[in-house]
């Protein structure tokens, strides 16, 4: 078998008029036409509902769009864009033939995180920065032509969408963290003009955590239907929406079609990592070991390569050549994991080469540079080797990893104890050049630890650390995380979910005079469990609701000063020096000075935030978040024994190093202090500014 039927797609490519096209796993390109696109029942397919054959080896490609005309545009992972027509002759079967100039290169350079569009030959190119370009095509059978104004910035911060697509003339669709689906129109040809101000419609469907979603024309908007049984089986079914009004609706509002919602098709089983893939048998692995990956791939061949993400990031192993394997996904898989046989092991490095403790991945990469990672944390071993220890979230990790189109947020299944599997590809720490590219998306996950992880690791900085994961603080921290082996503990950017014994571990350290440096936000918040082979996280109690610390009376305020505040979700902002502090010094701020306006994830105050609940004695508040509602409280909190924590309070806080002076002079001020027997930091009384509050 060619493909896995569990995740058989790649991608859907709409191309109008009914028309999909599906790039199976093994990159045979379908063609598929629902007939009855604009009503939407009853399913009737063109071809008996077969798919015809019109392509292959279209795996190679990063993503594909079409435009209406049977244009596909292919974009590969070096940048090159390649031009293909498919000219139809048959619309009830599919037949047809490619024109002659198909392949033709017609642009370079496209080395963005998102491409949407097609229609209308315009795309929208978003860069790492959040920005949105428009391009237009106007070229003819290939030939490399483009409007004058492509490549004008159109949009900016649009990193809190994490998902977006197109309808034809200027229709933007998009789901922001935590939204249902919204509605845009742009009305330029390069330029600031948007409908209804640029200010979004919600549409009122389609959840924050649906993925396969696409639209095909006329305000046709199709997905692929989710799984609602637990643990879930596979996501088959094809459901139908169309908006009737898809270019008015700022004017005639948020019009849907009667059967909106419709089942109109099966077997549309969808994974965009189908083609390469792999995960490690464990995400921690000791100095000196040996680690297996496990691949599945329908390439004949990748390679894999060891690369460093930090400290010092490095290509650690040299590209190995391998032999591509599918290897088909065991029953149950989103719980009992996926089940597949090791593919080769990474030898960690040993004296007198070992290899440093910190974040790595194994590399995979076909033989058209398309390119998979596989995370894994190297810890020290057998004795730290610094002052200060790093925890790496990977609960938070696996938590938010939508492979397989489920995670612990999947909508559908409330009211339901979840069981994740750790032995799955992650695809919130894998993505193409990951290393060195940003991916225009707003990130709590590995992308925003690394941009702490490697400012602390440059030369300008060389602030030693270990790393550890979250299952190695449950099943040995009590005998690594002591303050005789780390002066101070750090938590990253979203280190949500721990279990009981973790807790209890960071309360035994603190206790002991253990300082933390909390640079995140939601931080130590909900309790999981581990399945007892360690290869699964249990999420929610037996009756499906959460299992918050705070429930029993253990909120996280008692170790970190300050706790969960949900009325400023996804709300960003910079932060205003509330009183002056010894963290402050070197950057210049005085009471009432902003800082963190800019930021990777918009603002470095936001998108989940913390603050104090009552009062918590001898806290200084040094900054405060601007956020409506409430901001980020950034804390110094003293503790027993010469401890303390040190608070960003912000998911959004590490996003806002490479761009910030300040923040990187109050972060080299912590580390600094954090290993000084002595630091300069006897509590002082507060001095808040009320006009400033």
């Amino acid at each position: 078998m060619a493909f896995d039927p569990q995740q058989r797609f790649l991608s859907f490519v709409p191309g109008g008029n009914g028309i999909i096209y599906g790039i199976q796993a093994d990159g045979n390109l379908y063609w598929y036409r629902h007939i009855n696109w604009t009503t939407g029942t009853p399913a009737s397919w063109a071809n008996s509902g077969n798919g015809r054959l019109i392509g292959t080896a279209w795996q190679k490609f990063r993503f594909v769009l079409a435009a209406a005309d049977g244009q596909l545009f292919a974009f590969l992972p070096n940048g090159d864009l390649l031009w293909y027509r498919y000219i139809l002759s048959n619309i009830n079967t599919g037949a047809g033939s490619w024109h002659s100039a198909s392949g033709t290169r017609i642009g370079t350079q496209w080395n963005f995180p998102r491409v949407i569009g097609g229609w209308n030959n315009v795309f929208y190119a978003e860069d790492g920065n959040g920005n949105l370009r428009w391009y237009r095509y106007t070229g003819t059978n290939g030939s490399f032509s483009w409007a004058a104004n492509s490549g004008s910035t159109i949009g900016t911060k649009w990193q809190p969408y994490v998902q977006l697509f197109a309808d034809p003339n200027g229709v933007i669709y998009g789901t922001r963290h935590g939204s249902a689906l919204r509605w845009f129109r742009y009305q330029g040809a390069g330029g600031f003009s948007w409908a209804n101000g640029g200010n979004p419609i919600d549409l009122g469907i389609l959840g924050p955590f649906e993925r396969a979603i696409f639209s095909n024309g006329g305000g046709a908007i199709y997905k692929v239907r989710t799984s609602t049984t637990n643990p879930p089986g596979p996501d088959t079914q094809l459901q139908w929406y169309r908006l009737l009004n898809s270019e008015t609706v700022n004017t005639s509002g948020v019009q849907f079609a009667s059967g909106s919602g419709a089942v109109v098709g099966s077997g549309f089983t969808r994974e965009n990592s189908a083609a390469l893939q792999g995960y490690p048998t464990s995400l921690s692995t000791p100095q000196g070991s040996s680690l297996s990956i496990h691949v599945s791939s329908t390439f004949p061949s990748y390679t894999s390569s060891t690369v460093r993400l930090a400290p010092d990031p490095a290509v650690v192993t040299s590209p190995t050549t391998r032999t591509g394997q599918l290897q088909l996904l065991q029953s149950g898989y989103h719980s009992a994991g996926c089940g597949w046989n090791p593919s080769f092991s990474v030898n960690v490095g040993t004296d007198p080469n070992v290899w440093p403790s910190g974040v790595y991945a194994s590399r995979l990469r076909s033989p058209q540079g398309k390119e998979h990672n596989v995370m894994f944390v190297v810890r020290p071993s057998p004795l730290p080797q610094n002052q200060i220890a790093v925890l790496v979230p990977t609960n938070t990790y696996n938590a938010y990893n939508y492979w397989g189109g489920h995670n612990q947020y999947t909508a559908g299944q409330a009211g339901s104890q979840r069981t994740v599997t750790l032995q799955r590809p992650n695809m919130g720490t894998s993505w193409d050049n990951f290393y060195v590219t940003a991916t225009g998306i707003i990130d709590h996950l590995l992308y925003s630890d690394l941009l702490l992880l490697q400012w602390m690791s440059a030369p300008s900085q060389n602030i030693g650390y270990d790393c550890y994961t979250d299952r190695d603080l449950h099943t040995t921290g009590a005998s690594w995380l002591s303050v005789a082996n780390y002066r101070a503990l750090v938590l990253t950017t979203h280190p949500e979910y721990f279990t009981q014994t973790a807790r209890n571990n960071v309360v035994s350290y603190q206790n002991a005079g253990g300082r933390i440096i909390y640079l995140g936000g939601n931080g130590i918040y909900e309790r999981i469990q581990y399945t007892p082979d360690g290869n699964a996280v249990i999420f929610r109690r037996p009756d499906g609701t959460r299992d918050l610390f705070r429930q029993s009376g253990q909120s996280e305020s008692q170790i970190l000063g300050v706790e969960f505040y949900s009325p400023s979700f996804m709300t960003f902002a910079p932060y205003q020096v509330r009183n002056n502090h010894p963290f402050l010094a070197g950057t210049g701020l005085s009471v009432g000075n902003n800082f963190g306006s800019v930021a990777y994830n918009t603002g470095a105050s936001g998108w989940e935030i913390d603050r104090r609940i009552g009062a918590v004695p001898g806290s200084v508040l040094i900054a405060e978040g601007l956020n409506s509602g409430g901001g980020a409280e950034m804390l110094y909190v003293p503790k027993p024994l010469n401890g303390w924590v040190f608070a960003a309070s912000s998911l959004s806080f590490n996003g806002g190093i490479p761009n910030d002076a300040a923040i990187q002079q109050i972060l080299r001020n912590v580390f600094t202090w954090a290993v000084d027997p002595n630091p300069p930091l006897a509590p002082v009384a507060e001095r808040s500014l009320a006009s400033v509050r």
